[in-house]
């Protein structure tokens, strides 16, 4: 697999996009290429080709939907996926660059694509602005499932699964880090991916890890008065919502 790995991007003349903490992807024309990353240490190459075989399932479970990435090739053995390939890159960068300039209907569009995953067994648990891709149309679609958990898929042939890691202290709801993730740590995360969108910057940035840890841990979170979305983020920081669907349910105003 590594051989076949390391000579594919060049067999196909396919650009380097970047190389991130679990896998490598290659820009050919209008689509991605991702595989694992190859590493010195056999045993993070070897986690690396997990976490890719769980993106792979994750994205057979998903199917296609407007809202999630599109998918569209997954290698017989789960060690490569091809995904679409958006022009205006992920929300965080375009946030930063022009501001969120509709708010609105990406936040809507953020909640009913974790309503969606959630609906099928699927857990993200790396929830992070950038995590949403922009497509042609300027909607958001999540994407990025490598550190996902999900449930068993009779359908499938897929067992339950754990999920991967842990998210960004910013992101993390206080619990042992030890415990998987649920429905519930997701919607805490999401409350600070929609936090960023409107203020262009992560929860308590600029902080060290340890003090995040500490004032999330002592339900202190950042002041979120005057927000549009401040009433939503702050139920999804303080465990007041049981599903995406009744985020959207909910009645605020978005």
């Amino acid at each position: 697999m590594e051989s076949a790995q390391r000579t594919a991007p060049k067999a196909f003349q396919a650009k380097l996009l970047m190389v991130g903490a679990s896998s490598s992807m290659y820009r050919l024309g209008e689509v991605v290429i991702k595989v694992p990353r190859i590493d010195q240490d056999a045993e993070i190459t070897k986690a690396n080709a997990k976490a890719m075989t769980v993106e792979a399932n994750v994205y057979r479970i998903l199917g296609s939907h407007p809202l999630i990435g599109s998918c569209k090739y997954i290698s017989p053995t789960r060690d490569m996926i091809v995904l679409e390939f958006y022009d205006n890159g992920n929300l965080k960068d375009y946030v930063a660059a022009h501001g969120p300039t509709q708010l609105r209907k990406w936040a809507k569009q953020m909640i009913q694509a974790v309503e969606f995953v959630h609906s099928k067994g699927v857990r993200h648990f790396d929830i992070r602005l950038e995590q949403w891709l922009l497509d042609s149309e300027m909607n958001a679609r999540l994407s990025d499932f490598d550190s996902s958990g999900h449930d068993e898929c009779l359908s499938l042939g897929l067992r339950c699964k754990r999920a991967l890691g842990n998210e960004a202290p910013s992101h993390f709801m206080p619990r042992d880090p030890s415990d998987d993730n649920s429905v519930l740590s997701d919607l805490f995360a999401l409350g600070s991916a929609l936090y960023e969108l409107e203020q262009g910057s992560s929860p308590y940035a600029g902080e060290d890890e340890e003090t995040i840890t500490k004032q999330f841990a002592l339900q202190e979170f950042p002041s979120v008065s005057g927000l549009t979305l401040g009433c939503i983020i702050s139920r999804s920081w303080k465990g007041g919502f049981s599903s995406a669907s009744e985020m959207c349910r909910s009645g605020i105003q978005i």
